[in-house]
């Protein structure tokens, strides 16, 4: 692939807030689909995640505590291969029995996820086209091993009574190419009272 145009900074780029609204989490089905774009206007986007077989895709959506978030992507290049480690973190306030059952659960996950931030910008982890075996309608893309997993947790009632009682829970994926957006027609539809949420 050779350089064919350049990058250019708008007004709009430079009004951009930091900070993530919302997570949506779920696990890798064997056949589960995605579609992939590489086309101009669009490039380099997924367009459709869906469930194997089916027209949607269910996601399980985590709340956390505003302004501590952060999705960081770190590339690092060896012998002419580059991957990227996309790390996820969050915190969750008030440990509780609740909290542990669920993130119990995602200690032997394969996972997927989309970190949408305060810009409408909605960030696919744990899914990628490049290195993945058969191409985006295939059942062996979800053996591409470049899930979102559990890497750490860190919890603490914290010593003073002003001090944060919570979890820090961070997921980790290693791509071989950066973050994806969702995008139409792909829409992703939030239950924010049922903490759900599906992708067409």
């Amino acid at each position: 692939m050779a350089i064919d145009t350049g990058l250019s900074i708008i007004c709009d780029d430079l009004q951009r807030t930091g900070g993530i609204t919302q997570i949506f989490l779920r696990s890798w089905a064997a056949a589960d689909t995605a579609t992939f774009v590489n086309t101009a206007g669009t490039s380099h986007a997924i367009t459709s995640i869906v469930d194997t077989g089916g027209a949607t895709a269910d996601w399980f959506m985590f709340e956390f505590k505003d302004e501590v978030p952060t999705l960081a992507v770190t590339a690092s290049k060896e012998n002419g291969s580059t991957a990227f480690e996309c790390v996820l973190s969050f915190y969750l306030p008030r440990m509780n029995n609740e909290k542990f059952a669920i993130l119990q659960e995602l200690l032997s996950e394969c996972m997927m996820g989309i970190v949408v931030d305060t810009n409408g910008n909605q960030y696919v982890l744990g899914v990628s086209e490049q290195y993945s075996v058969g191409g985006s309608g295939s059942d062996s893309l979800s053996r591409s091993q470049t899930y979102l997993n559990l890497t750490s947790m860190e919890g603490a009632t914290g010593a003073a009574y002003s001090e944060e009682n919570g979890i820090t829970v961070v997921l980790t994926s290693k791509q071989f190419e950066l973050p994806r957006l969702y995008t139409l027609p792909g829409v992703l539809t939030p239950d924010v009272d049922a903490s759900t949420g599906s992708t067409t």
